[in-house]
C-alpha cells in the first residue's frame, strides 16, 4: 500500500500539463494578433509615405489648393489610425507580459513541487537501494500475483523518477525561455512607445499645416466659389455624357405601339462571354487593383461638405484619387472599351464594359485606348490631367439594371492593404 501511495504522489501533475497547453495556445493567438496589427501598421505607413510625397510635391509648386487640404486631412486620419494601431500593439505587448509573468510564477511553483516529489523519490530509492531489501519486499507477498504486481510497481517508480528528473529540467528551461522573452517584449514596448511619441509630434505638425492651409484658402473664397461652380458644371456634363454613351451602346428598343421618341427599359441581354465577365467582376469586389500606382483618396462617394466653403455640399458620383503628375491611370478589371468621351474643359474619359458594370476613368489628359479595344486588368487607359488643383484621377462605377443606370460607390471594390 505504501508503494501505491508513492506512485499516486509521483504521477505528473495535470496542472503542469495544462500550463504547457495554455502556453502553446496563448503563443499562437498572440502571434496571429500581433501579425495582423503589424500588417495594418505597415499599410498605414505606406499610405502616409505616399500622402507625404504628394503634399511635398504641392508645396514645391508653391500652391495651396483644396486637394492639398484634403491630402492633409487624409494624412491626419491615417496618422490617427496609425497611433491607434500602435496603442493596440502596446496593449497586446502588455497582455503578453502579464500572461508570461503569471505563467512563470505558476511554473516556478510547479518546479518547487516537482523538486519536493523528486526528493521523496530519492529517499524511497535510498531506503530500498539494496537487492536484499527489494527481494525481501517481493518475498513478503501473499501470492505470486501480488509479488508480480509489486515488482511492476518498483519498476514504475524507477521510470517515474527518470521522467520526473526530465520534467524538472524541461520546466526550468521553459522558465528561462519565458524570462528571456519578457526582456524582448519589454524592449519592444519601449521601442513602440518611442515610435508612437514621434507619430504624435508629426500629427501635431499635420494639424498645424492643415490649419495654415485652411486659413490661406479662406482668403480666396471668391476664387473658390467660381471654381466650385465650374466643377459642378463639369460633373453634370460628365454625368450626362456617361448616360448618353451607355444608353447609346445598349440601343434601347422602341416598345410596340409606343409613341415616336419613347423607348423601353434598357436591354440587359448579355452574351455568354459577357455573363462570365460580369460574374468574375462581382467575385472580385474588394480585390480590384488601384487605378494608379501611387495615390490617396481625397474625395469619397456621395454627399460631403466643401472643405473650405461653409454651406456648400459636394455630391461626388465616384471617388477622387490625388496622384503624381503625369501618372498612368489603369483599368480596374479586364473588359472592353465601350466609349471614349471628351468633356470640354475637363479632359477626356474612358468607359470600360464588364458585363452589366461600367467603370469610368475621367480627368484624363491623354487616352491610350480606343473604342472596341479589349483591355486587361491594370492596363493603362490614359494619363491623368494636371491643373491648378493638382493631379486628380476621377473614378466612377455604374451598374445597368432593368430600371435604369445606378451609380455605385467604387471605394469598397478596391483592394485595401
Amino acid at each position: 500500500m505504501r508503494i501505491m501511495h508513492m506512485i499516486r504522489n509521483f504521477v505528473v501533475m495535470p496542472r503542469l500539463a495544462v500550463a504547457f497547453l495554455f502556453l502553446l495556445l496563448v503563443a499562437g493567438a498572440s502571434a496571429q494578433s500581433k501579425k495582423e496589427l503589424e500588417k495594418k501598421r505597415a499599410a498605414l505607413d505606406k499610405q502616409i509615405k505616399t500622402t507625404t510625397a504628394l503634399i511635398d510635391q504641392a508645396r514645391k509648386e508653391q500652391r495651396v489648393t483644396q486637394e492639398q487640404l484634403r491630402l492633409l486631412e487624409s494624412q491626419i486620419q491615417a496618422r490617427e489610425e496609425l497611433i491607434n494601431a500602435m496603442s493596440g500593439e502596446l496593449r497586446k505587448v502588455d497582455q503578453r507580459i502579464t500572461e508570461d509573468l503569471e505563467l512563470v510564477a505558476s511554473l516556478k511553483q510547479d518546479l518547487v513541487t516537482l523538486r519536493e516529489e523528486y526528493a521523496r523519490m530519492l529517499q524511497f530509492a535510498y531506503r530500498n537501494r539494496s537487492a536484499y531489501d527489494r527481494m525481501s519486499y517481493l518475498f513478503a507477498a501473499n501470492s505470486f500475483q501480488q509479488a508480480y504486481r509489486r515488482s511492476r510497481y518498483l519498476s514504475q517508480i524507477a521510470e517515474q523518477r527518470k521522467r520526473q528528473a526530465a520534467l524538472i529540467e524541461e520546466t526550468r528551461a521553459t522558465i528561462d525561455e519565458r524570462l528571456a522573452g519578457l526582456q524582448v517584449q519589454r524592449e519592444e514596448k519601449t521601442k513602440l512607445m518611442s515610435e508612437q511619441q514621434v507619430e504624435r509630434k508629426r500629427l501635431d505638425g499635420d494639424r498645424h499645416g492643415q490649419q495654415a492651409a485652411l486659413t490661406n484658402l479662406k482668403k480666396e473664397e471668391g476664387r473658390l466659389r467660381e471654381t466650385q461652380k465650374k466643377q459642378e458644371s463639369q460633373r453634370r456634363d460628365l454625368d450626362v455624357a456617361i448616360r448618353k454613351a451607355i444608353e447609346a451602346e445598349l440601343k434601347p428598343k422602341t416598345r410596340p405601339g409606343a409613341k415616336p421618341g419613347t423607348t423601353s427599359k434598357l436591354d440587359l441581354t448579355l452574351t455568354p462571354e459577357a455573363k462570365e465577365l460580369n460574374a468574375d467582376f462581382e467575385k472580385n469586389k474588394g480585390k480590384l487593383p488601384w487605378p494608379v500606382e501611387k495615390g490617396v483618396i481625397t474625395s469619397r462617394f456621395g454627399k460631403q461638405p466643401h472643405p473650405v466653403l461653409p454651406g456648400i455640399v459636394i455630391e461626388n458620383n465616384g471617388i477622387d484619387i490625388t496622384t503624381e503628375k503625369n501618372a498612368s491611370v489603369r483599368a480596374l478589371f479586364r473588359g472592353e472599351v465601350s466609349s471614349v468621351i471628351v468633356i470640354p474643359g475637363a479632359g477626356k474619359a474612358v468607359i470600360l464594359s464588364h458585363g452589366v458594370y461600367r467603370t469610368v476613368y475621367s480627368n484624363l489628359r491623354e487616352v491610350s485606348v480606343t473604342k472596341g479595344q479589349k483591355v486587361d486588368t491594370k492596363q493603362t487607359v490614359g494619363t491623368v490631367l494636371t491643373d491648378d488643383n493638382g493631379s486628380v484621377a476621377h473614378i466612377e462605377l455604374w451598374k445597368i439594371t432593368a430600371e435604369g443606370l445606378v451609380k455605385v460607390d467604387p471605394g469598397p471594390w478596391l483592394f485595401r492593404d
